[in-house]
């Protein structure tokens, strides 16, 4: 599930309460800003005061995006439309006291999810692993190109979060391409890790290109060039291990999805790697 972005916030005053209206704290209110909405996810923000007397009254002016409501202190829901939306807060105490805050709620595309890499920090001499955890968004795949400058992969020891995916190693260009697609929506964890050889002593430093693809599937960016269609291997993903008739994603037409449709769908997948990363 998605972390909202709520401000833990509580409609309470946390100021010494004082019947005859004196030696109170002075009503306030404890946000002065938004946190950032994404289309499509949901959204929280729950607003409070402190000080005064207790018990306050809440009320916002201005027009929230679609999808988005305003009861008893808090937006929420999931926002339809970007955009800027110019909002008024105003609280008021018991003692009718008031304090009014112009807002701003932004709501705008979700970053894309990143490949976090995992290095060695300093100078290696021999063998050592490349991690790779997909993090901050889901994703349902993704296509890697990265130079492995003095290092050599030992592509048997690949292993991956999925069994679902495409890999090529070029030792003239030294480029290795990884086309990878999950089972379900991925994030926070590690999606594959490598091991690497170094030829001569160094300090591992990479800078791959990667595009993901997101929950229905649409790329996060420009795909890099392929002759073989990355949403072959989403198919595959989608329907890994199953058997029936007419399954996305089988390929050789057995009726089961599986390790079969993947070495059909690698023949050519790839094509020549004359055209990549400089």
């Amino acid at each position: 599930m998605r972390k909202l972005w709520p401000l833990f916030l509580l409609l309470a005053a946390c100021g010494t309460q004082d019947p005859a209206g004196t030696g109170m704290e002075p009503l306030r209110l404890t946000s002065t800003s938004l946190p950032p909405a994404y289309l499509g996810e949901p959204y929280q923000a729950l607003f409070s005061a402190e000080g005064g007397l207790r018990p306050y009254a809440v009320s916002l002016e201005g027009r929230l995006p679609q999808g988005l409501t305003f009861q008893g202190g808090r937006i929420s829901g999931v926002p339809r439309e970007k955009g800027s939306f110019p909002l008024i807060l105003t609280v008021e105490d018991a003692a009718k006291n008031s304090r009014v805050q112009k807002l701003t709620l932004a709501v705008s595309d979700p970053p894309p999810p990143r490949l976090a890499l995992v290095l060695p920090p300093a100078q290696v001499e021999g063998p050592f692993l490349l991690l790779a955890r997909v993090e901050g968004r889901e994703a349902l795949g993704f296509q890697l190109e990265v130079r492995l400058q003095d290092l050599s992969p030992d592509l048997s020891s690949l292993k991956a979060a999925t069994p679902v995916y495409l890999l090529d190693y070029d030792p003239q260009t030294g480029l290795l391409r990884l086309d990878l697609a999950f089972l379900k929506p991925f994030k926070d964890q590690e999606a594959f890790r490598l091991l690497l050889a170094p030829a001569k002593p160094l300090t591992p430093r990479l800078a791959p290109k990667v595009v993901f693809y997101d929950k229905e599937g649409r790329p996060l960016g420009n795909p890099p060039k392929r002759k073989g269609a990355f949403q072959d291997l989403l198919k595959i993903a989608q329907s890994w291990g199953k058997e029936g008739k007419e399954l996305p994603g089988d390929l050789d037409g057995n009726g089961r999805v599986g390790a079969e449709d993947l070495l059909k769908l690698q023949e050519g997948y790839f094509g020549e790697a004359k055209e990549g990363l400089p």
